[in-house]
């Protein structure tokens, strides 16, 4: 299994700085991230290089995080490309409970992360469809 990081931080100057200074101290790759904010408070989400060692660190630094799994699937970096990951899961019944993605170095093909509330219907959903999921060994080097 494969997972990111949420952290739940205060909607305050320097708290992302913070993240990323832990993360950085623990000798740790951010490979993407996104952060949601509601209010006075909000949730960042990280894929980092090492999701063992980024939690404990993040732990350690006294945050409160939690780790996620998650999938990645690879697709053509080309318009309707993410529809179509999409109504292929939707299809299949499987929601999707977060997401966000990032082009690769080339920008032929996006990465997408994602959430969802059953993976085994996900993953048996895009098997055969030429969409690409990424095996979790190689998700923190993407």
């Amino acid at each position: 299994m494969a997972f990111h990081l949420s952290v739940f931080v205060e909607n305050q100057p320097g708290k992302l700085e913070r993240i990323t200074r832990t993360l950085a101290d623990a000798g740790l790759n951010i490979r993407a991230f996104s952060m949601a904010s509601a209010g006075e408070f909000g949730v960042v989400r990280v894929l980092v290089s090492d999701p063992e060692r980024g939690f404990a660190a993040l732990k350690d630094a006294r945050f409160t995080v939690s780790r996620r799994r998650i999938l990645v699937a690879l697709i053509d970096d080309r318009p309707g490309a993410l529809h179509d990951l999409l109504v292929t899961l939707s299809s299949s019944r499987v929601n999707v409970e977060d997401c966000y993605g990032f082009v690769l170095e080339g920008g032929r093909k996006a990465a997408i992360v994602f959430e969802v509330e059953k993976f085994p219907e996900a993953e048996a959903a895009l098997a055969g469809t030429g969409i690409h999921l990424v095996p979790d060994d190689e998700i923190y080097r993407l």
